[in-house]
C-alpha cells in the first residue's frame, strides 16, 4: 500500500469521546500549534480521531492545555445530505504521547505550542497533469491532485483516497513535466482553506497539502518467473 503518515503536535483544546451505532468508542481531539516556516510561525489546527479501547482510556487522562504529539494517517471521505454533496480529509490517529518541556505560549485565544509539527508523508499517483501558473505577486504555483490507497481490514480490500496538492515558489518546479498517473512521494503540511459559498450561504472548508518536497518514483519490473 502507499506511504501514508501524518505527524501532528499541538496543545489540546478539545476532546470528546463518542460511540458509533455499533458501540465502537472513538475519541475526537483538537491540537493547535505554530509550525516554523522560514522566519515565520504558521498557525494550524489539527483534528484527529482515535478508535477503540485506547481511545476510551485516553479520554480519561487527556488534559486541555497540555501539549501532545500524535501520529496517524489521512483518509478521504464523501457523503450526501439533503441533496448536497460533501467531502473532507480527516486524520485517523494511531498513537498519542504527552510532550514534556514543550514551548507552550499563552496567546489571546489560548495556549499554543510553538515549533509544533505538522508533517504529512504520502506516496501515490497524480490524478491528472499538474497545473503550473503564477499565483499572488507572480509567484510560481503548482496545483495537482494525488490518489493514494489504504488497506481496509474489515472489507479485505484496498480503498482509494484523494487530496489536493499545492506547491509555491521553487517547490513548484519539480511538478513540471509530470503527467497523469505519475507515481510520486510528497512531503508537506496540511492547511485549511476557508471560503464563503454564496449559493448555499454557508462557510466552506477544504484541506490541502502544501508540498515542501516531491520525489518522482520509478516502477520496478516484476519477474513473474521468480514468484
Amino acid at each position: 500500500m502507499a506511504t501514508n503518515l501524518a505527524l501532528i503536535s499541538g496543545v489540546l483544546t478539545q476532546r470528546e469521546l463518542r460511540y458509533t451505532p455499533k458501540g465502537t468508542p472513538f475519541l475526537e481531539v483538537v491540537l493547535v500549534g505554530k509550525r516554523p516556516a522560514g522566519s515565520l510561525q504558521v498557525f494550524f489546527r489539527g483534528e484527529l480521531t482515535f478508535y477503540g479501547k485506547l481511545a476510551e482510556g485516553w479520554a480519561e487522562g487527556l488534559e486541555v492545555g497540555q501539549a501532545y504529539q500524535a501520529s496517524g494517517r489521512l483518509e478521504y471521505e464523501q457523503w450526501e445530505k439533503d441533496g448536497v454533496k460533501g467531502s473532507r480529509i480527516r486524520i485517523v490517529g494511531d498513537e498519542l504521547f504527552a510532550l514534556e518541556g514543550a514551548e507552550v505560549r499563552q496567546e489571546e485565544k489560548g495556549p499554543v505550542l510553538y515549533g509544533a509539527e505538522n508533517r504529512v508523508l504520502l506516496s501515490g499517483n497524480l490524478t491528472q497533469a499538474p497545473e503550473l501558473r503564477q499565483g499572488k505577486n507572480q509567484t510560481p504555483l503548482a496545483k495537482a491532485s494525488l490518489a493514494f490507497t489504504t488497506w481496509e481490514p474489515t472489507t479485505a480490500q484496498a480503498r482509494t483516497h484523494y487530496i489536493e496538492l499545492e506547491a509555491w515558489r521553487e517547490r513548484a518546479a519539480p511538478f513540471s513535466g509530470l503527467g497523469k498517473g505519475a507515481p510520486v512521494l510528497v512531503e508537506g503540511a496540511l492547511k485549511t482553506e476557508v471560503w464563503e459559498d454564496k449559493e448555499l450561504r454557508t462557510r466552506r472548508y477544504k484541506r490541502v497539502l502544501e508540498v515542501q518536497r516531491l520525489q518522482r518514483l520509478g516502477r520496478i519490473r516484476w519477474n513473474s518467473k521468480a514468484a
